[in-house]
């Protein structure tokens, strides 16, 4: 990842700093060519461009992440399975068996307290349209996203926004659900919170990355709602809203070093290091499990 950074001279503070590779604004000078025309207007002047030096961690967890969850759909389809009973379901396959075992089920989380399926139900997919959308998406957001949060922040990011899906479904749906859309749409929103913190330094290119997410968020809004619709809108509004929280209290805060004849590239220094917001994720996962203990003890 390696767009520029562009400035106009004399630099106003209030200008964004920055404009992707393809994306500068429009600049030229007046036409010379014919010494006897009369002078062109004058422009503005042309925009320098220097490069600029993103985070570039290798997107592991992201690849990590895919091949884990693909993995499991597939022993769910080629695993041998004699038909059975299972927690009082005839279960025929190794598919249904994964689910009834790790899927989010009200009835078996609260009554049971198998709380690890808030965590389990991320890692399991109703269908190989389900998993192809989510590791798709997973791929493409997850691999810029972990480039710049880093593997730490990610990983907190994924697991968190998960979970708060997992949970807020577990407080408003009563229908059992599996998939990574609830932590899918945490990184959403945790880019989204990034474009938009950064909005100055990515210029139009924040803009149009900010206009794309709403377009997908309203979308998706729009299919949720529809009649029939078998998707968790619950999860997906938990993850998205965890996103965007951790992403504000954690997410990196670059203030880019203008660069100089002797050094011409700029480098980005975050702001917002782990020393500052190493107690959020554990006061927020504090407060996943406050909630779901007041779900578990709440009588009816």
């Amino acid at each position: 990842m390696q767009p520029e950074y562009s400035k106009e001279k004399p630099h106003r503070p209030e200008e964004p700093l920055h404009y992707p590779r393809g994306l500068h604004p429009p600049a030229g000078g007046p036409d010379d060519s014919d010494q006897g025309a009369s002078p062109a207007p004058a422009r503005p002047p042309r925009a320098a461009s220097v490069p600029i030096h993103l985070p570039d961690t290798r997107p592991t967890f992201t690849y990590i992440l895919l091949g884990v969850i693909v993995l499991i759909y597939l022993i769910g389809q080629a695993l041998p399975f004699d038909p059975q009973i299972v927690k009082g379901y005839r279960v025929t396959s190794a598919e249904e068996w994964l689910f009834v075992q790790g899927a989010k089920i009200n009835e078996f989380i609260i009554g049971d307290g198998e709380y690890y399926r808030l965590l389990t139900a991320m890692f399991l997919h109703g269908g190989l349209a389900h998993l192809f959308f989510n590791a798709y998406a997973l791929y493409i957001v997850g691999r810029d996203l972990e480039r710049l949060f880093g593997h730490g922040r990610f990983l907190l990011l994924y697991f968190l926004s998960g979970l708060t899906g997992s949970v807020l479904s577990l407080l408003i749906s009563p229908y059992a659900s599996v998939g990574a859309s609830g932590a899918i749409f945490g990184l959403f929103g945790a880019q989204a919170v990034f474009f938009y913190r950064h909005r100055r330094l990515f210029g139009p290119f924040a803009r149009q990355r900010l206009t794309s997410l709403l377009y997908l968020f309203v979308l998706n809004a729009v299919i949720g709602l529809l009649p029939g619709s078998r998707i968790d809108n619950a999860g997906h509004l938990g993850g998205l809203l965890g996103g965007l929280a951790l992403s504000w209290l954690i997410g990196p805060l670059f203030v880019p070093a203008p660069p100089t004849p002797e050094h011409p590239i700029v480098e980005l220094k975050d702001t917002n290091p782990v020393r500052r917001w190493w107690f959020v994720p554990l006061l927020y996962a504090g407060g996943l499990v406050l909630a779901v203990t007041l779900v578990a003890t709440t009588p009816g």
